[in-house]
């Protein structure tokens, strides 16, 4: 069984910030993952995706990350709705999305769900972020599905010293070959950083009721990814 619940978090700096949080019923062995969400807020994907994380036996907490920008957001993925999610991408202040990521991971820790270990896993805008929260936070590794902006930030290749895992989709336009070239390279001095590139997958591949969506690569990376935190969490 699997519970839900809506949380709230604290960051350094005295903000509260909402946070979905699913995990077993349970104690668990495993440890917590901060699911970072794509620029569309908490929406019914990334609330199915915590639930999915759990019932494997990890414990899943996604904070909203607009929160200080506007609170509650859930939006679709065409129309008006995309047009405001890429809004609020653009006004994101990356340092106090920073302090509200620590404080996700900090709840992890604290939580007696689990072994006390946390991960950071992220989509698109979150899938660069997790990236960034290797940098910056304690987590214990770093999962980024086609992340955002990576290649905008390569120096933080020298702050991380956890694993990482990169998915890339062969056609995303937002990392181009030259861009996952220049992330590869820049953690070349990673030992347990990865990489996996899906041929013919475009951006958002692993997102249900995108038009992008690819069952076959999505099957493929959520099984690399469970094999990446089993190693790395529990």
């Amino acid at each position: 069984m699997i519970l839900t619940s809506t949380v709230r978090l604290t960051a350094g700096d005295g903000h509260t910030v909402r946070a979905y949080s699913a995990g077993p019923e349970t104690r668990h062995h495993r440890g917590g993952i901060v699911l970072l969400h794509e620029i569309f807020g908490i929406n019914r994907y990334m609330r199915t995706m915590a639930e999915i994380f759990a019932a494997q036996g990890f414990q899943a907490l996604v904070p909203d990350l607009f929160a200080r920008q506007e609170a509650d957001v859930e939006l679709d993925y065409t129309g008006e709705d995309f047009t405001h999610a890429i809004e609020l991408r653009d006004n994101l202040d990356l340092s106090t999305a920073g302090l509200d990521i620590s404080a996700a991971v900090q709840w992890l820790r604290r939580s007696d769900w689990g072994n006390g270990r946390v991960g950071a896993l992220g989509y698109c805008l979150g899938g660069g972020l997790a990236i960034l929260a290797a940098a910056s936070t304690d987590v214990d590794t770093a999962v980024s599905y086609y992340g955002v902006g990576v290649q905008d930030r390569l120096e933080v290749a020298e702050q991380i010293d956890v694993p990482v895992l990169f998915h890339f989709a062969e056609n995303d336009h937002y990392c181009p070959p030259e861009a996952r070239t220049a992330i590869a390279e820049a953690f070349a001095g990673n030992p347990e950083a990865e990489f996996y590139r899906y041929p013919g997958a475009n951006h958002a591949f692993a997102t249900f009721g995108r038009d992008t969506f690819d069952s076959e690569a999505t099957d493929l990376a959520f099984e690399r990814t469970l094999l990446h935190l089993q190693r790395w969490l529990d």
